[in-house]
């Protein structure tokens, strides 16, 4: 193959992304995917928030095969036993919705057929094994005995990615790795609708915490698809080896409590998939790019746990092929001339979303893992303890919420010199605030 304008590594939603972008601004470009087909190692089922996805192909709804229409979300958490829960749904969203349900297998390859309708030129079935250098700068790919030369090589190829690894961009901390296991359980849909109560063709996403992973600080998710539900349970590895805790039996326990097992009862198992997320992101954005190389979706670090993976994918690719196309204009492809893949990812929410999810890390490694069964418990214990207070009518004076709620979600994570004058005060408070409800019940009745 002669020397072309640009090869993607990967033909994930951000490797299409790129090549979409890139073939529109008249680049010749080689996307290279390892499976038979776009999606053949995505098996299992995602959301899709598709803002971005409206930006490329305007038209998608008339043709992405996707499943349900998010509008039904709503948030969980779970005791042994019990259940809160927050639900919302917005019915002029399900008119002009942006957030679905679909399975990775049958839109990656839709999307990837999407670059080759823009003249794209898809190489399936070959595995990337190296980079080719030529005085320290990357020319090309080692696709098992042949060889593919390039201007630019954009690494789209995933978590392990070895555009990365090879031309010295691979950083990592697998601190902050989480990782996620998720099963897909087919159900009628008549019977999906019935159970979340759902419109036809409406879906629902659920995000919780609790049982029975908040002793190692993990999460979980249900959504719907047209004939399946989704259920998926997140928990970091380090704090799962210090435990001994196998996050598989886990999710046994989980589709046992009360709240899951009503929902998949009589479902069957249709599929099974692990995978690694790197929690936090990357926040080192001159870490996703050299000489000759770009890095864009999970490869560049562009995913979290906190619904976000494809749509920033799809974005950093977007983004990766205009800075190509800049570096084109120039008449070269030096590190120097990639680097306005940075000034152009702050142009858009990417760097904010990255620090955001650092910021959440951060949290979440500090105090969340380590709190997190301790504040459910309390959540618990404050609402069930204000609630059979407040039926109990013998007492005219109003259930103290506001002392629960620093006993059991405020008293126990507090400096232990805070407490004592911390109680002082939110006792005084809570005084004042039954004196003054009193005073407005007497003279309102």
């Amino acid at each position: 193959m002669d020397k072309v304008g640009c090869i993607v590594v990967g033909a994930g939603p951000a490797g299409a992304a790129c090549a979409i972008g890139l073939a529109r601004k008249g680049i010749e470009t080689v996307l290279v995917e390892r499976g038979q087909y776009a999606g053949a190692k995505n098996v299992a089922s995602f959301i899709l928030f598709a803002d971005i996805l409206e930006r490329i192909i305007p038209n998608y709804r008339d043709e992405a095969p996707l499943e349900r229409i998010a509008s039904d979300t709503g948030f969980f958490a779970l005791r042994d036993g019990d259940f809160m829960e927050f639900r919302a749904k917005s019915t002029n969203y399900y008119e002009k919705p942006t957030m679905y349900t679909a399975y990775r297998s049958e839109f990656d390859r839709w999307f990837a057929g999407k670059a080759q309708e823009e003249g794209v030129e898809f190489v399936n079935g070959m595995l990337v094994t190296g980079l080719l250098k030529e005085n320290g700068r990357v020319v090309g790919v080692k696709v098992g005995d042949d060889e593919l030369l390039a201007n630019v090589v954009i690494g789209a190829d995933g978590l392990h990615s070895v555009v990365a690894r090879e031309s010295g961009l691979y950083t990592d901390d697998t601190s902050r790795y989480m990782l996620g296991i998720k099963e897909v359980h087919d159900l009628p849909s008549e019977e999906i609708e019935s159970r979340f109560q759902l419109r036809k063709g409406e879906g629902c996403i659920r995000d919780g915490w609790g049982y029975p992973v908040s002793d190692i600080g993990g999460l979980s998710t249900i959504y719907t698809l047209n004939d399946s539900i989704t259920i998926v349970l997140f928990a970091p590895i380090d704090t799962m080896k210090e435990h001994g805790v196998s996050l598989r039996d886990r999710l046994e326990d989980y589709k046992a409590h009360p709240y899951i097992k009503k929902y998949l009862e009589g479902a069957k198992l249709r599929e099974y998939e692990a995978h690694l997320i790197p929690e936090g992101g990357r926040l080192k954005l001159d870490q996703m790019y050299t000489d000759g190389v770009l890095l864009c979706g999970e490869a560049g670090g562009f995913n979290s746990s906190m619904w976000v993976g494809v749509p920033p994918g799809m974005l950093s690719g977007l983004t990766a092929a205009e800075a190509v196309a800049r570096a084109k204009k120039r008449g070269r492809y030096d590190a120097e001339a990639l680097s306005v893949y940075k000034e152009l990812l702050f142009e858009t929410n990417l760097p904010r979303m990255l620090f955001n999810a650092r910021k959440f890390s951060d949290w979440f490694v500090t105090s969340a893992r380590r709190n997190m069964e301790g504040f459910t418990e309390g959540m618990f214990d404050t609402f069930i303890e204000y609630v059979m207070e407040e039926v109990n009518f013998t007492d005219p004076k109003p259930a103290p919420l506001m002392q629960h709620a620093y006993e059991n979600l405020v008293e126990p994570y507090l400096p232990k010199f805070l407490r004592k004058p911390a109680a002082l005060l939110v006792k005084l408070l809570e005084k004042a605030e039954t004196w003054n409800k009193m005073r407005k019940i007497r003279g309102a009745v």
